[in-house]
C-alpha cells in the first residue's frame, strides 16, 4: 500500500502563532564585513595541513551600546574549490580554481540575529574539509580548535583591538555570552568545541550549542549547556539522522544538569537547503550545490514524501530556510539573549510552516522535572524511577530494546539503520549503544500500562505537563499503514478519582512515519506533552498513578521512553 499521507493534515490540532516571531527583523541596522588572515594561517593539532582563518561578521551598525553576545557559525563538509561549473576538494585552491564560500550560506540568519543586537561570526573551514578524512576523528577536533582560535581573535578584538578592525570592537563583545551553531560535520564540531572550551577552563562563556543536521561520528556528549539539535527528515547526506544521539546521550548522563535539551525534527526538509551556497538556484549558489535527497538517494525522487512526485511533502528551499531561521534565531535569542521563546522548543508553540516535531528534556532540577519512568533497564518494567510499581495488561511485546546490553541493540532488527536513528551506530564509536526504548504492542482496547507514584512524589501541582516520548513502530503490522495512532493518558488521585486526556487532542506526534524509499520511513521518538489542566477536578497534589490506556484503536505498536512531569 502506498503511504501517501499528508503530514500537514494531522501534524497539529491547531495552528498556534508565536507571541513574537523570532525570525522577524529587529530594530537595528546591520553591517557586514569579512576578515581573513590567509589560507594557511592556522595549524590544528595533529592535522595533516594548515587551514584558513576567514570569516564573515554581521553586527549592529555603529555598535551603539553593547557589549553584544557573540554567536559563531560553522559550515559542514562541502566541496572547497571551483572553476566554471566544476567543484573540487583540495586546499589551498590551485589556480585558476577559487574557494567556495560555504561560510556565506547562513547570511540570512546572521542578518536577523544582528538586527536584534548580536555579533555573528560565520567561519570558513575549507582547509579542514579537504583533509578531514585522513584523521581518525574525521576532523572533529580540528573544527573545535578552529572555533577556539577565532574566539581568541575576538578576545583580542574586544580588549586591545587589532587588524583588520582596529579598535572598533574594543569593549563591544560579551564573551561571557557565546553561542555556536554547526551544520553537518560542523554540528559535531560545535559539540566538540564546547568540550574543548570546558577542558581549557571555560575561557569563553559558551551557553548554547546548536548542531544542525549534524554527524555524530565520535559520540561526544555536551552537558551543562543548552542544546538544540535540528534533524531534516529527508536528509540525503546524513540519511541516518545520527545527530539525534547528541540529544539522547545527554539526557541522564549528568545528574542535576540545569540546562534544557531539545531536538527539532523538520518534515520535508533536506540536508543542504539550510545553506544558500549549497542550494541550487539560489542567488549565491556555487558548483556542488544539490538537492541532496534527490541527488544522493537511489530512487529518492520517487518517494511520496521526500521525492519530487506530485503531492509530496518536501519543503521548498525558502520554506526550509524559514523553519531554520525561526528555530535558530529563537534558540539563541532565548538562551543567549534572555528573551522568552522557550515554548517554541517544548512543542507548546509551533513554527510556521507547521512541519516540525520536538523532543524536550527539561533541566534536571526539582522545580522543572520529575522523572516517572526513564525506561533504561529491565528493572524499569516492574518498578519505575520513583520507586512505584509498574503494571500492564494486554501488552506484547513488553520489553526494552536499543539500550545497553542485554537489550537487543536494534528495535527494528530487520530494518536499515537509517530507518531507526536512535540506535544507528557511529563511525568512530561503533560499540556505543543507543536509546533504550519500550516496545509495546496491543490487540485489545483493554490494554494498559500503569506507573504508580509512591508517597512523597505525588504532589505534581507545581508542574505544567505530563510528557513522554513515543513513535509509531511502522515495522509492526498491527499499525495500519498511513494512519496515526492514539491512546488515553489517565491520572488517578488518592481518592480514586480519574481523568483522562486523548493524545490526539494535544499532539500529532503519533503519526505513521511517511516514506517508502531506502531511508524512510523513520522511527523518531518525539515528545508528547499533556497539559495537567486537562485532567479536570482530580487532586494534583495527590496523584497516585499515571496510566496509558490503549483504548482508542483496536491494535497497534509504539516505542516509548522518558515519562516525566515537567515545566
Amino acid at each position: 500500500m502506498k503511504n501517501r499521507i499528508l503530514i500537514a493534515s494531522f501534524l497539529f490540532v491547531a495552528a498556534v502563532a508565536f507571541a513574537a516571531d523570532p525570525s522577524a527583523p529587529g530594530p537595528l541596522a546591520v553591517s557586514r564585513e569579512e576578515y581573513t588572515f590567509g589560507d594557511t594561517a592556522f595549524f590544528p593539532t595533529n592535522f595533516p595541513g594548515p587551514v584558513e582563518v576567514t570569516a564573515s561578521v554581521h553586527f549592529p551598525t555603529g555598535l551603539p551600546g553593547g557589549p553584544y553576545p557573540l554567536i559563531v557559525f560553522l559550515h559542514g563538509r562541502h566541496a572547497t574549490c571551483f572553476v566554471g561549473g566544476a567543484a573540487f576538494l583540495e586546499w589551498p585552491c590551485v589556480s585558476p580554481r577559487l574557494p567556495i564560500p560555504s561560510y556565506q550560506g547562513y547570511d540570512y540568519i546572521s542578518q536577523v540575529l544582528a538586527s536584534h543586537g548580536y555579533i555573528i561570526v560565520s567561519i570558513s573551514a575549507n582547509g579542514i574539509n579537504a583533509r578531514d578524512n585522513f584523521v581518525f576523528d574525521l576532523g572533529a577536533n580540528a573544527r573545535a580548535e578552529l572555533i577556539q582560535h577565532h574566539l581568541d581573535l575576538w578576545n583580542q578584538f574586544n580588549t586591545a583591538g587589532g587588524a583588520p578592525f582596529g579598535t572598533r570592537f574594543v569593549g563591544k563583545v560579551d564573551l561571557t555570552r557565546v553561542g555556536t551553531m554547526g551544520h553537518s560535520r560542523g554540528g559535531e564540531g560545535v559539540v566538540r568545541h564546547f568540550l574543548l572550551n570546558v577542558s581549557a577552563g571555560s575561557p569563553y562563556g559558551v551557553r548554547a550549542v546548536y548542531p544542525l543536521a549534524p554527524v555524530d561520528f565520535n559520540r561526544s556528549v555536551a552537558n551543562n549547556v543548552s542544546l538544540a539539535v535540528m534533524l531534516p527528515y529527508c536528509d540525503g547526506d546524513v540519511a541516518d539522522l545520527q545527530g539525534v544521539h547528541f540529544y539522547d546521550d545527554a539526557r541522564y548522563r549528568v545528574a542535576g544538569d540545569p540546562t534544557a535539551k531539545h531536538n527539532v525534527l523538520v518534515m520535508g526538509a533536506n540536508h543542504n537547503f539550510f545553506n544558500t551556497v549549497w542550494t541550487p538556484g539560489s542567488s549565491n549558489s556555487f558548483p556542488g550545490a544539490a538537492d541532496d535527497w534527490n541527488a544522493f538517494v537511489p530512487g529518492g525522487r520517487s518517494d511520496p514524501h521526500c521525492g519530487v512526485v506530485k503531492g509530496n511533502q518536501r519543503l521548498t528551499p525558502e520554506q526550509q530556510r524559514a523553519v531554520g531561521l525561526a528555530y535558530i534565531a529563537g534558540f539563541f535569542r532565548n538562551y543567549i539573549g534572555g528573551e522568552d521563546f522557550a515554548a517554541q522548543f517544548t512543542g507548546d508553540v509551533r513554527a510556521t510552516p507547521s512541519q516540525t516535531f520536538v523532543m524536550y528534556q527539561a533541566p534536571d532540577l526539582l522545580t522543572t522535572r520529575r522523572d516517572v519512568n526513564r525506561l533504561l533497564t529491565a528493572a524499569d518494567l516492574s518498578t519505575d524511577t520513583l520507586g512505584g510499581d509498574v503494571t500492564q495488561s494486554g501488552i506484547t511485546p513488553y520489553e526494552l530494546c536499543g539500550g545497553e546490553a542485554p537489550q537487543p541493540r536494534f528495535c527494528l532488527p530487520f530494518e536499515r539503520n537509517s530507518r531507526q536513528p536512535h540506535t544507528t551506530p557511529s563511525a568512530r564509536s561503533r560499540t556505543t549503544r543507543g536509546l533504550s526504548q519500550l516496545q509495546a504492542g496491543w490487540t485489545s482496547t483493554a490494554a494498559f500500562i500503569e506507573n504508580d507514584l509512591p508517597r512523597g512524589t505525588r504532589d505534581v501541582s507545581a508542574f505544567h505537563v505530563l510528557q513522554f516520548r513515543a513513535s509509531v513502530n511502522f515495522a509492526d503490522l498491527r499499525n495500519p499503514v498511513g494512519l496515526p495512532q492514539n491512546l488515553d493518558v489517565v491520572l488517578t488521585d488518592r481518592r480514586n478519582r480519574s481523568a483522562s486526556v486523548r493524545v490526539s487532542d494535544v499532539s500529532g506526534a503519533l503519526y505513521y512515519p511517511p516514506g517508502e524509499v531506502i531511508h524512510v520511513p523513520k522511527v523518531l521518538l518525539n515528545t508528547i506533552r499533556v497539559p495537567l489542566t486537562g485532567f479536570g477536578a482530580i487532586d494534583l497534589t495527590d496523584v497516585v498513578s499515571v496510566r496509558f490506556n490503549f483504548d482508542r484503536t483496536g491494535s497497534g505498536a509504539l516505542l516509548i521512553s522518558d515519562i516525566a512531569f515537567a515545566n
